[in-house]
């Protein structure tokens, strides 16, 4: 079988550790190629810093897409992340339709708040932008704080998640597949997957840790995209992403005063290596 091929599409922020520097390693780890079409140039993420540069790439955005499509390149799936503007949504969204084939999984990470409150710059006009472009998807995972957004509910109420079920059945209009991350339960922090056509739910539970982990939904997203396009299931790619998120903050917590740098994913890189070599045997890979 030959190799998968995913473009993620999301911001370069050069410190940090997260969106592309943490999508790259971690797609590849699982025996994947991994295409980058960036949206901006960060010099870091935007959590805790301050003064950051950000330089917009719509241009050459469009140039690279552009060039792609002479050469005749494909793709197994795309997965977008951090996009940023309105104008980026409607290039992302062309891209999709000029790049998606019949059997290609697009996953959109719905990227735009966090911990109650949108992100800097972003609001409810992007969010029902964002929500349009969901519907392109095969998957998407939102936050908890974005599922309120996209359910139409408060996302000052992210820490509600008594309704959670009711939640994906409505973001399932959406997507057929919703995953959503970060849901709140006492000192439980849960991931919940719904499949729309088989109406199965599946929930991966993990400790809350004290302390905001900056990039943790981008090494989840690109974990169970590394996984699932290789043949892993959504439940098992669910709970396997789950693990190794889990297993990055475990090996981070020991410099709580460096939350904000991002988690030492690097260190468990080793446990995707391990996955993919399962799923080689199990689905028969080459």
């Amino acid at each position: 079988m030959k190799q998968k091929r995913l473009v993620t599409i999301q911001d370069i922020s050069c410190f940090g550790k997260c969106s592309v520097t943490a999508a790259l390693p971690v797609i590849s780890a699982l025996g994947t190629e991994a295409v980058v079409l960036p949206t901006a140039v960060l010099s870091t993420h935007t959590g805790e810093f301050s003064d950051y540069t950000f330089h917009p790439l719509h241009d050459e955005f469009q140039r690279i897409s552009d060039h792609w499509k002479k050469l005749g390149i494909e793709f197994d799936a795309i997965y977008v992340g951090y996009i940023g503007s309105n104008e980026l949504i409607q290039a992302v969204s062309d891209f999709i339709d000029r790049f998606a084939k019949k059997d290609t999984v697009v996953f959109i990470d719905p990227a735009m708040a966090d911990n109650g409150k949108f992100y800097s710059g972003l609001g409810e006009d992007y969010a029902q932008r964002l929500k349009e472009l969901c519907r392109k998807a095969h998957i998407i995972s939102p936050n908890m704080t974005e599922a309120m957004i996209l359910s139409g509910h408060s996302p000052a109420d992210y820490k509600e998640s008594g309704n959670i079920k009711e939640i994906a059945h409505t973001l399932s209009d959406i997507c057929d597949n919703v995953i959503i991350t970060g849901v709140h339960n006492n000192d439980i922090i849960s991931t919940v997957a719904y499949n729309k056509v088989t109406d199965n739910f599946t929930r991966a539970d993990k400790p809350m840790y004290d302390g905001v982990f900056y990039g943790s939904g981008d090494l989840f997203s690109s974990a169970f995209m590394g996984m699932y396009i290789n043949g892993a299931t959504l439940e098992d790619a669910t709970k396997n992403a789950s693990d190794f998120v889990n297993d990055c903050i475990l090996k981070t917590l020991d410099e709580r005063e460096k939350y904000w740098y991002g988690l030492k994913f690097e260190q468990s890189l080793g446990i995707l290596t391990e996955y993919y070599k399962e799923l080689k045997s199990t689905k028969h890979l080459s």
